[in-house]
């Protein structure tokens, strides 16, 4: 990150809390909505279907709440190192992360062209993440130059050879 700059704490404590609403409504209302929409899903995308129903089948509501605990418990541990130490890159690439899983939502809530559950949360969730990522940006708190660098001079890998 840029020497000094600060990034908001309510910002960055934002992630676990969009997280855990985002995954509260997974595991509340996805599970019913796909036994409802079983068939008609297995219709409309049949090579999908097949896959993924049987995948979702074999995960009980008690378990993907589990999964969603084990997430939210590095979230958090990420958040307090960020928010502690100003260590913001494992934290900015969660929070990237989080922002790509609800931009697929999005792609399949347009697929399904039907109200998915996921969407409720995702829509919101994703526009904090897109003031979020202003934020950051503006702030000058992370330098995406200096994530590049590396991979611009052979010179500094320390893969490359310095003899040469």
């Amino acid at each position: 990150m840029a020497d000094g700059a600060l990034l908001p704490g309510w910002l960055l404590w934002s992630l676990p809390a969009m997280f855990l609403l985002h995954d509260a409504e997974e595991v509340l209302f996805l599970p019913p909505w796909l036994r409802r929409n079983r068939e008609w899903l297995a219709r409309r995308f049949p090579q999908l279907a097949r896959r993924m129903l049987l995948h979702f089948d074999g995960i009980s509501p008690l378990r993907f709440a589990a999964m969603a605990a084990e997430e939210l418990v590095l979230l958090v541990a990420v958040t307090a190192c960020a928010a502690l130490a100003g260590c913001y890159y494992p934290w900015l690439a969660l929070f990237l992360a989080f922002g790509m899983h609800l931009l697929i939502h999005l792609g399949q809530w347009a697929a399904v062209g039907r109200y998915v559950p996921v969407i409720a949360t995702s829509l919101p969730c994703l526009a904090c993440c897109g003031r979020g990522l202003c934020i950051m940006i503006n702030s000058r708190a992370m330098n995406l130059s200096g994530l590049a660098a590396p991979c611009m001079r052979p010179s500094s890998s320390p893969c490359v050879s310095k003899t040469r």
